[in-house]
């Protein structure tokens, strides 16, 4: 893949993340603590994802290293809306204090929220994210925690094909926070807006397989 063709995949993502920041900031979610916990941290992914793409081909080990914090947070969003205790919701939701954030560290890990939606989540929910986990995690981490992966990258360089997939992955977690929208609003109207940007943005997405509902 060459350098022109990626940073026009780039170009074509921010208009993705365009049209869907502009449906969450035009959408009216609940009140209750499981909606507004989701809400915060489904913007927070969307966040991560930006940042990805702003950093993509500049800084290319530190935007590797945002993708799992974006991971993660979606993964919580899905958690803290269907399988979160109220206990955990406290916790996420108190105002930033010495005292919360100590109580915030028995909140659970991503493989504790994966085993929840397991039971608790949307049918395949759970399959789902543990697949993507399964796929991306080993070099995720190695790059968080500067093992092998980003050492080596910087003595050979980044492939402009590894940065087009890495960018296509992205896409994908902030596709999947159209459903936690439809599900946050409940307006069956977002799964359908969702199909009609996997169409029109194909050319920037991985095979998506969404969230069952």
């Amino acid at each position: 893949m060459s350098l022109d063709l990626l940073k026009i995949e780039l170009e074509r993502s921010a208009a993705l993340e365009a049209l869907v920041d502009a449906a969450w900031e035009g959408a009216g979610v609940g009140s209750e603590a499981s909606a507004r916990a989701a809400a915060g941290l489904c913007s927070l992914s969307l966040n991560h994802g930006r940042a990805i793409r702003l950093l993509l081909l500049e800084v290319p080990p530190s935007a590797t290293a945002l993708m799992r914090p974006q991971f993660e947070t979606l993964v919580r969003a899905v958690w803290a809306r269907h399988a979160a205790k109220e206990s955990d919701l406290a916790r996420l939701l108190a105002q930033l204090t010495v005292e919360s954030q100590q109580a915030a560290k028995k909140l659970p890990g991503v493989p504790e929220m994966l085993a929840a939606l397991g039971t608790l989540g949307p049918r395949g929910a759970a399959a789902l994210l543990g697949r993507a986990r399964a796929r991306l995690w080993d070099g995720l981490n190695s790059h968080v925690h500067g093992g092998i992966h980003p050492f080596q990258r910087g003595e050979s360089g980044y492939p402009t094909q590894l940065l087009s997939d890495l960018l296509k992955n992205t896409n994908a977690m902030t596709m999947l926070t159209v459903i936690m929208l439809a599900e946050l609003t409940g307006n069956a109207e977002f799964v359908a807006v969702m199909s009609a940007l996997h169409h029109e943005f194909a050319d920037v997405l991985p095979e998506l397989e969404p969230l069952p509902t």
